[in-house]
């Protein structure tokens, strides 16, 4: 039998600079995954995929007090113009640019910090011929307070399209804010030309920073209960407000009094609809306003640097490596696994989720988790796991797998002492096996009892059981060591039906090897037992003893007195009751028990046919007549079941019997119990 022995020193540290250096090439391999031209698209994609998710993890950061507003053309907007609220004329879109000059004398009316179109006037008013539309709004324009910045296209070239309206030395700011499909980045120069919020906050006086950041969201457009992030303004009604104080359209000089106010639309068909990490319909206006806010108050989303995304990548291997690398067993290897990622996932989502966003990239550490989890389960498999196949296989051959599984998982289990446990225990025995052997020359013998032993003990074990040993042509097994089971005992009574059942299935090739009419008996029984590792340091045998596995041994042999093929004993009836057909054979004093105890005999597992059924209850019937010394009544009965079963050799027997007691009538004493005379 192999020794067992804690890993030396030696080997522990050889297996951290295995695990490390796994670390260190998982690393390297994912690094270069993240550059190679045909892998790099798909980790930026799922940086990106991970990034959304994560502002989805972000309370909402209401702007709605903040310093930015948003006058919008919205549904509401088109349709109050479209039923005549100016004039009782209706206007349909574009509205004439000189209602936009109206707001804009509004807002310096009320105190505006400064006013940005996100609307392009690339092209001539369609109401020019009607009153000068684009003269009347570049007044408006020319003559306002507060300063106007108009959003335009830039070209290729850095030089921003003229607008159409005559406008004096106009501020222009860029709105093409790029081609992403997602944005996230916000460029406040656009090819060497500033944005509308860069130009926006150059016009109160403010530095806007030049290169690219990531945008620090604040919220959804608008959440689930239809509350929008920034404050919004509805166009129509600060138009109106411009119009005409008759009406109270509920705007208020403090909404816009030393704000930015942005305008742009937000109807469909009216705007270009962008997608940011929040929403795949979200108003370009608000992507301007959020760069803003991010400008107005020095945010924006921090990316991890190179060193501190590759220190992250790293230690992501590392932990992984020798989380699945070192625990013994699967479970912990794939818990370590898990615990780790689910570590990197929180951490990383505390990081985003905190005032200033922090934002480390996740698709190389998960992708470098999961090459170095497969790397270190690899490592273990090719190296250690070979030496351990071989003790496991050298210790199945000796004791069941699941007490070599265990041995390998705990080599401090081959220990001499045992534990006491409720069990089941199972013995079996060939009838007539003597005989047999004096006819079979050693050869056959050899052959017959070993594929026997073959297929009776893949019963035991399909139902995992733990072969104990082979004592000639018997076999002992028991249940519910060393794994515990709660179901022992209905294992045992399965396997024992299912061995008669293949016994029958194999007759003929039994009768070939010149075992014709082989029979198993077979004795259950449960209750404490101590199991473990009993013998000596030179030998020893994973085995259980106990005043249980004695009469379990005794029920086999007591087949005899009955001509049954499987007893089982009270305790063992009682678990499986229900689930089992038996039927109640006697109460039996077996050799060296001096307390008697009913004992059953199993027929199939439940639910049993209608022979099956008539069988057991007459039988029962017919032994409840004879304990009570109604020898003639329980006679009918037996002989009844036997009118109809022939063959039942228990009924057999207590036919015999209930014939002597009629003959030979017992003393008054007489308790009903059934003495065994052997074993």
């Amino acid at each position: 039998m192999p020794a067992f022995r804690k890993s030396s020193p030696v080997t522990t540290w050889r297996k951290l600079r295995s695990f490390g250096a796994i670390a260190v090439l998982t690393s390297l391999v994912t690094i270069a995954i993240h550059h190679l031209p045909g892998t790099a698209l798909a980790m930026s994609k799922l940086d990106d995929l991970l990034y959304d998710a994560m502002y989805h993890l972000r309370p909402i950061e209401s702007q709605r007090e903040g310093q930015v507003v948003i006058v919008t053309a919205d549904d509401s907007s088109l349709n109050d113009l479209a039923h005549g609220m100016i004039g009782k004329t209706p206007y349909g879109w574009p509205w004439p640019r000189n209602f936009w000059g109206i707001v804009v004398g509004y807002l310096n009316k009320c105190g505006a910090k400064a006013i940005a179109f996100d609307v392009i006037f690339s092209e001539p008013s369609v109401y020019n011929n009607q009153n000068g539309d684009d003269d009347v709004f570049a007044k408006a324009i020319n003559g306002s307070k507060a300063p106007v910045i108009i959003g335009t296209l830039i070209g290729p070239d850095g030089v921003p399209n003229k607008p159409a309206p005559p406008f004096k030395n106009p501020r222009l700011g860029g709105v093409n804010v790029g081609d992403d499909v997602v944005y996230r980045t916000y460029r406040p120069m656009i090819d060497g030309a500033p944005s509308l919020a860069a130009r926006t906050m150059q016009a109160i006086g403010q530095t806007p920073p030049s290169d690219p950041f990531r945008l620090h969201y604040y919220g959804p457009n608008h959440d689930k209960d239809g509350h929008t992030t920034f404050k919004f303004l509805t166009a129509s009604h600060v138009l109106g407000s411009g119009v005409s104080s008759k009406f109270d359209y509920g705007i208020r000089p403090e909404m816009i009094r030393d704000k930015i106010v942005l305008i742009g639309t937000t109807t469909a068909g009216t705007y270009d609809i962008k997608s940011s990490p929040l929403s795949k319909e979200f108003p370009g206006v608000e992507v301007q306003a959020t760069a803003i806010a991010n400008m107005l108050a020095g945010q924006r989303v921090v990316p991890a640097s190179s060193a501190q995304a590759i220190s992250a990548l790293l230690l992501v291997t590392l932990l992984a490596a020798l989380g699945t690398g070192l625990p013994r067993r699967v479970i912990w290897k794939i818990a370590a696994a898990v615990i780790v990622t689910i570590t990197l996932l929180l951490i990383s989502t505390e990081l985003f989720r905190g005032q200033v966003i922090h934002w480390l990239p996740l698709a190389s550490p998960i992708v470098g988790l999961l090459l170095a989890t497969l790397g270190a389960f690899a490592w273990n498999y090719l190296i250690e796991g070979r030496q351990r196949r071989l003790v496991v296989k050298a210790l199945s051959q000796y004791v069941s797998p699941e007490v070599a599984a265990q041995i390998d998982r705990d080599p401090g289990a081959l220990k001499l002492s045992g534990e006491r446990r409720t069990m089941t225990v199972m013995f079996t025995d060939i009838q007539g096996f003597t005989d047999l052997s004096e006819r079979l020359d050693e050869h056959k013998l050899t052959d017959l009892l070993n594929y026997y032993l073959d297929e009776m003990s893949s019963i035991v074990l399909s139902t995992n059981g733990t072969l104990d040993k082979y004592i000639g042509d018997a076999i002992m097994s028991f249940w519910s060591a060393p794994i515990e089971q709660s179901d022992h005992a209905l294992r045992a009574c399965r396997a024992a039906v299912a061995m008669e059942k293949r016994e029958r299935e194999i007759q003929d090739t039994l009768n070939a090897m010149g075992a014709s009419g082989l029979l198993t008996r077979i004795g259950i029984n449960t209750g404490p037992m101590v199991f473990g590792n009993m013998g000596s340091k030179q030998k020893f045998n994973y085995s259980v003893l106990g005043d249980a596995v004695n009469l379990g041994s005794r029920l086999e042999g007591a087949n005899k007195f009955y001509g049954s093929r499987i007893l089982v004993a009270l305790p063992t009836a009682e678990l499986v009751r229900g689930q089992i057909v038996m039927r109640k054979l006697d109460v039996l004093r077996v050799k060296g028990k001096l307390k008697p105890m009913p004992v059953y005999e199993v027929l199939a597992e439940a639910p049993g046919d209608e022979e099956l059924e008539f069988r057991v209850r007459l039988y029962e019937d017919a032994f409840e007549y004879y304990q009570q010394r109604r020898w003639s009544d329980a006679l009918a009965q037996v002989k009844l079941l036997l009118s109809r079963a022939p063959f039942d050799a228990p009924a057999i027997a207590l036919r015999d019997r209930i014939e002597n007691m009629i003959s030979n009538p017992p003393s008054a004493d007489w308790d009903g119990v059934y003495v065994a005379k052997g074993k």
